[in-house]
């Protein structure tokens, strides 16, 4: 018996450095784009349990598209080719919307993975003449782990790394558009977001979690366009690099059992350049 729970706690040991680990590497790894709600920063469920649900975030940022080149034709010959300025893009407003299972791995650790969508709108950034830019909703996919380093009274202090991916395409148009000219932009993103926190238990429904967080952003922007005016007629494509972070900041956020083994999750996350607001329903068992 007491063998037994010596491995136990060696496997629980390995555990938590294994979740420390991926924490320290996330922070010091390659980039990636942000933001989803994150949740609890510890492990939410035991070992060889499971939970369901549907989460959903609203985020608002501001990026900078950078290391940009294109090339454009004008009347049917080669106007300029080359490298593009970087470009500014603010009130970047993404929506995402996810089916979300959980499964609690070992003790202290859970792994889960999302699936759903996402659509993503912005304007007056490429012209300055009023153009609006809405996606469509296109698929995106998730995964992630939370790790509790430690456990004791009403509290908890763990860890969340969690990463997605989605591809983003729409059209961008203006009602002073008077002649259709057809733009064409394509987002892809990947996502990763590193918290450590805590998680307090301040009733048996309720629970209060927070704690800082980083997030990173690359990816790329493709951006096709057709210029029609009396004079001219122009066609281009241009292509950008997102590439910033590690963004710093902090989150917050409440969840309550509104039935047995039903709870719904509340959270805030703020940055230097983005705000997030996200809401989840989930069943635990």
């Amino acid at each position: 018996m007491n063998n037994g729970r010596i491995q136990a706690k060696a496997d629980i040991r390995k555990i938590r450095l294994l979740g420390l680990a991926l924490i320290i590497f996330g922070l010091c790894g390659s980039n990636a784009f942000a933001l989803d709600l994150m949740g609890p920063p510890t492990a939410e469920i035991e070992k060889g349990m499971f939970r369901a649900g549907i989460d959903y975030a609203f985020s608002d940022m501001d990026l900078e598209l950078i290391e940009g080149e294109g090339t454009t034709f004008r009347n049917g010959a080669l106007l300029g080719s080359g490298t593009a300025a970087s470009l500014p893009i603010s009130g970047f407003e993404v929506n995402t919307l996810y089916a979300t299972v959980g499964y609690g791995v070992f003790e202290n650790c859970e792994a889960f993975l999302r699936m759903g969508a996402a659509n993503a709108t912005f304007g007056d950034s490429f012209w300055n003449e009023g153009e609006d830019y809405d996606s469509d909703y296109n698929f995106a996919i998730g995964a992630g782990i939370k790790v509790n380093f430690y456990e004791g009274f009403d509290w908890k202090i763990g860890g969340v790394i969690q990463i997605n991916r989605s591809e983003l395409g729409g059209k961008l148009d203006s009602s002073a558009w008077v002649i259709p000219q057809p733009q064409i932009v394509d987002i892809s993103t990947t996502e990763i977001q590193i918290a450590i926190g805590t998680t307090y238990m301040y009733s048996k429904q309720l629970s209060i979690y927070g704690g800082p967080f980083a997030h990173f952003i690359s990816g790329d922007l493709d951006f096709q366009f057709n210029r029609v005016t009396d004079q001219f007629f122009d066609v281009g494509e241009f292509s950008w690099e997102i590439n910033e972070g590690p963004t710093f900041g902090g989150y917050l956020g409440a969840q309550y059992e509104f039935a047995q083994n039903y709870f719904a999750n509340i959270e805030y996350q703020h940055s230097s350049d983005a705000d997030v607001f996200g809401l989840s329903i989930q069943m635990k068992y």
